[in-house]
């Protein structure tokens, strides 16, 4: 362990890493460009801290390591680098200790679902699981001897701030624009998610999305919704006039049976399974993944009122998961609240799949005029609100019976709460402070 340590940034992240490192012997310096937060704890306050600055202070540290929030082209960052300081995530401080298999899981959407079925079937199967990283805890904050595999859900930021690492299995889930404004192409975004392929013993990878193949000769299964071609691939047969799931010729489950609806739902469940494989077998993992019951602002139906649903998607804060969410619909009965932080994304993408599943939006947020712009070249109607309870009861006016009303944004949240899980909750109290007859 390194004696002279800086934790750049004093976020969730950063905080594990303080922790961390007391834990191991180690003071750190802690530097943010922030002021010193208001719950700073007082047992810390014998540590060296620099708040609100922009250049590398006066200190001699070997090494820092560095939040997944702050751009490697802040002038933090940069002046650490002049420094000579060694740049390091938490995640090379995870690996520098772990002693146990590691599941990495990352793709622009259904990480945290993923992430969290796969937790789920080994915990199920009686083997001791943590599970955490860019979803619920900090990976340094997960770190114990008793534990058999770590599962970590990872972001692109993560991943292009870490060294390569061996991962037991690994997967780039999907891939759709995002990020685009930090990351400044799609091309670096690819190259970041990809990364943690390079040394993974086993690369789980979509059949039906090019850019999450993995190149090489490293193990990979692939994961699709058209048959399955090889033994350990899985997909999707039709028999008997139903869809089932298959490992490779092996039918496992009816897709009508998932708790979890939707196409990405099918995927997620098939990713989750391919990548415990090694270690619980297909059959049953398949029958423990029936007992998972989704997430929080994932597809999270709030109430069905009156006839009609109303579904809390508040993670889709992209392009691609709303895609995603409005591909299971069939029929133009979808009341959509959509909007908010772009983060330079085009919003133009959503339009093929408006046509066909929406008939109203409900547009909020900075870059709502953007969305309501695409819904009406796709003839959409449109209205726009100034706050998610004045959405909520727009959509509710318009909604009949059979309809669904779906908040699922395209966007960030950043320009109206503290994240997405705020903006859920505030969705689904509207929602819940509805009059009506729940049925």
């Amino acid at each position: 362990m390194h004696k002279k340590t800086a934790v750049i940034g004093y976020g969730v992240t950063g905080r594990s890493a303080v922790r961390h490192l007391l834990a191991h012997g180690v003071t750190p310096v802690i530097i943010d460009t922030r002021p010193e937060p208001s719950d700073f704890p007082s047992e810390l306050r014998s540590l060296e801290c620099h708040w609100q600055t922009e250049g590398w202070p006066d200190i001699a540290v070997e090494r820092a390591i560095l939040s997944p929030g702050l751009s490697m082209d802040s002038c933090l960052v940069t002046a650490a680098r002049a420094a000579g300081v060694t740049l390091l995530s938490d995640i090379d401080e995870f690996f520098e200790h772990v002693r146990s298999p590691v599941i990495g899981i990352t793709g622009t959407n259904g990480k945290s679902t993923v992430t969290s079925l796969v937790g789920h079937i080994l915990r199920q199967a009686g083997i001791t699981v943590a599970v955490g990283g860019n979803l619920g805890e900090a990976a340094l904050d997960l770190l114990d001897p008793q534990v058999d595999v770590y599962v970590l859900e990872l972001s692109s930021f993560q991943l292009q701030r870490s060294r390569v690492h061996e991962f037991a299995a690994a997967t780039v889930l999907n891939i759709s624009a995002d990020h685009l404004d930090l990351h400044g192409t799609m091309d670096d975004y690819v190259a970041a998610k990809k990364r943690i392929y390079e040394r993974s013993r086993l690369v789980v990878y979509n059949r039906d999305d090019d850019a999450t193949w993995a190149t090489g000769s490293c193990r990979s299964i692939g994961v699709g919704l058209n048959a399955p071609d090889l033994q350990q691939e899985w997909g999707l047969v039709n028999a008997g006039g139903e869809t089932w799931i298959a490992c490779g010729t092996q039918r496992l489950c009816r897709t009508s049976e998932l708790p979890l609806g939707g196409k990405h739902n099918i995927l997620n469940t098939m990713f989750a399974c391919a990548l415990v494989q090694d270690r619980v077998e297909p059959a049953r993992a398949m029958r423990l993944a029936l007992s998972f019951r989704g997430l929080a602002h994932r597809f999270e139906l709030v109430r069905r009122r009156d006839g009609v649903d109303y579904v809390n998607d508040s993670k889709a804060t992209n392009v691609g998961a709303t895609q995603a969410a409005l591909a299971g619909f069939t029929t133009e009965n979808v009341v959509l609240i959509g909007g908010g932080d772009a983060k330079g994304a085009d919003l133009a993408e959503l339009e093929p799949y408006l046509k066909g599943r929406v008939r109203q939006l409900v547009a909020i947020g900075r870059d709502g005029e953007q969305l309501a712009g695409v819904a009406e070249s796709a003839g959409i109607a449109v209205c726009v609100a100034q706050s998610m309870r004045e959405a909520v009861d727009v959509a509710a006016r318009v909604a009949e019976p059979g309809d669904t009303v779906l908040l699922s944004p395209a966007c960030a949240s950043l320009d109206m709460y503290e994240n997405y899980q705020a903006r859920g909750d505030e969705f689904r109290d509207a929602v819940n402070d509805l009059d009506g007859i729940d049925a």
